[in-house]
């Protein structure tokens, strides 16, 4: 497999880059990196935490663009809209394409630490296993991490697993459909959870009598300093991967997809599982507040950002006025009185002009962002919605439709939903579920909604917004220079 390394220091940078075909980078392995020693090992693991965030504006835009929920309307790149929207078909240069190229960045990067951890001394000194085994398990939570972003984005066309950076000629590491690689992803979220059981969960993110202590990012402070509280992230990551991966065997070869009126055959055993997990992470609570309308206020993990001197800013922030509710979106939701919606979108001094601009509604992203304003990873009330998918698969309907109205009711400060739902029907439920993630997850960065239509076989029912000439885009292209390096044999596999 080959893969790339992109730096972006700024977002704008990256949407340049991204609007461009793409050209040869350097191999990433060939790139000079610190010298491997506990004094390092800050530098190296503030890369990997970071390095996931390279580019979650760009899987923001363009996964809310994909469910035509919104959209960012620039007069000088009107592919935001008309490709990601489907008025035109997704070039194959793959317009975004570094939501492909960082993310392996950051998987090689974990990877690298990973192995070099149990290599190290502290002054002479082996380094503990118990604290090996916590620093591997937050990294290999980072990578699984990473690999989500992939699989989110490129969906049925496939990802490459199991070796970034290596060969470039001969046997390359295979594509592996949507079923194969949501397995891979919850297997390495089982290892990460395996190396934090096994170092304990008292264990402190470091090296004893080091300097080194693990200094996690802002945005990860309710994941405290030690293995047993950073778990939490690995459970609640690991609950959304168990849904996708349940869907994806439905949607797989010999499953059952669903269909506009019937469930499908999602695996039962995954979406107990993640209900499981889900309610056991130290991120999720059943006590939901109207605080929780802004993203910042929720208990959850987050990316940061910050004006500071070589620090990156909210990727959204800068052009944020320009990111528009689509109109078929706002009709689904009280504009007026939700506060989910008016936590974030209020009625902006004019409509867009550039192409797609009949699509926009008169709402725009003004309100409750700023340069550091924190993007989810994931927040409590996207495990509610996360939960009620899982309930919805496994048939509790009525427990599906109670977790979703308790979200709007206290989160978005609206009358019950529920005597509008028939709790015995699925397709109700689900409609249900459905039109509340918009309000509460619209421009969050985790991609829930244009996924829910993904699992749900929804993506030719509901993405008509340029009617018999939507090309229905829904996720990437395999980058122009992956497909290049497997000289354009880039069909997926099911192992």
């Amino acid at each position: 497999m080959r893969t790339y390394a992109r730096t972006l220091t700024v977002f704008v940078a990256s949407l340049v880059l991204a609007a461009c075909n793409e050209a040869l980078i350097p191999d990433f392995n060939t790139l000079t990196g610190f010298p491997h020693s506990v004094s390092a090992l800050q530098n190296e693991f503030s890369g990997a935490l970071q390095g996931a965030r390279s580019d979650v504006g760009a899987f923001t835009l363009s996964t809310d663009a994909f469910a035509r929920s919104a959209a960012y309307y620039t007069p000088s790149e009107p592919r935001f809209v008309t490709e990601w929207t489907g008025d035109a078909a997704l070039d194959d240069d793959n317009f975004g394409a570094g939501i492909w190229a960082n993310m392996y960045t950051t998987v090689k990067t974990a990877d690298t630490i990973i192995g070099i951890l149990p290599t190290l001394t502290n002054n002479g000194t082996s380094i503990p296993t118990a604290s090996i085994k916590a620093l591997q398990g937050v990294m290999e939570t980072t990578k699984a991490l990473a690999y989500m972003y992939v699989a989110l984005t490129h969906d049925t066309n496939g990802v490459a697993m199991n070796n970034p950076g290596g060969p470039i000629t001969g046997n390359l590491a295979p594509i592996l459909c949507a079923r194969d690689s949501w397995k891979e992803i919850v297997a390495m979220l089982d290892t990460a959870k395996a190396e934090l059981d096994a170092a304990g969960p008292g264990t402190t993110l470091g090296v004893p009598n080091s300097s080194f202590t693990l200094q996690l990012p802002p945005g990860f402070s309710a994941l405290g300093s030690t293995a047993g509280s950073f778990e939490g992230l690995t459970l609640a990551l690991r609950g959304r991967a168990r849904i996708e991966y349940a869907y994806a065997i439905a949607r797989g070869p010999g499953g059952t997809p669903p269909t506009a009126t019937a469930p499908g055959s999602p695996d039962q055993s995954q979406l107990d599982s993640a209900i499981t997990d889900i309610t056991s992470s130290s991120l999720y609570t059943s006590s939901l507040s109207s605080g929780e309308a802004v993203a910042a206020n929720d208990l959850g993990a987050f990316h940061s950002w910050s004006s500071a001197a070589g620090d990156v800013s909210n990727q959204i922030f800068g052009f944020a006025a320009s990111v528009f509710v689509l109109e078929g979106a706002a009709k689904q939701i009280d504009t007026l009185h939700d506060q989910r919606f008016l936590a974030k979108f209020a009625i902006a001094p004019g409509l867009p002009t550039s192409p797609g601009a009949s699509l926009a509604s008169s709402y725009a992203y003004l309100n409750n962002i700023g340069l550091a304003t924190p993007t989810p990873i994931v927040r409590n009330v996207e495990l509610q919605f996360l939960l009620a998918r899982a309930y919805l698969g496994t048939g509790q309907l009525t427990q599906a439709a109670h977790t979703v109205d308790a979200v709007r009711t206290t989160v978005g400060g609206l009358a019950s939903g529920l005597p509008g739902v028939n709790t015995a029907d699925y397709a109700s439920v689900r409609d249900f579920l459905m039109r509340e993630m918009l309000p509460s997850l619209m421009e969050d960065g985790t991609g829930d909604q244009i996924v829910a239509l993904r699992d749900y076989n929804l993506i030719m029912q509901d993405l008509t917004t340029w009617g018999s000439a939507d090309f229905h885009t829904s996720m990437m292209n395999i980058p122009a220079v992956e497909r290049t390096q497997r000289n354009n044999n880039f069909v997926t596999v099911c192992q």
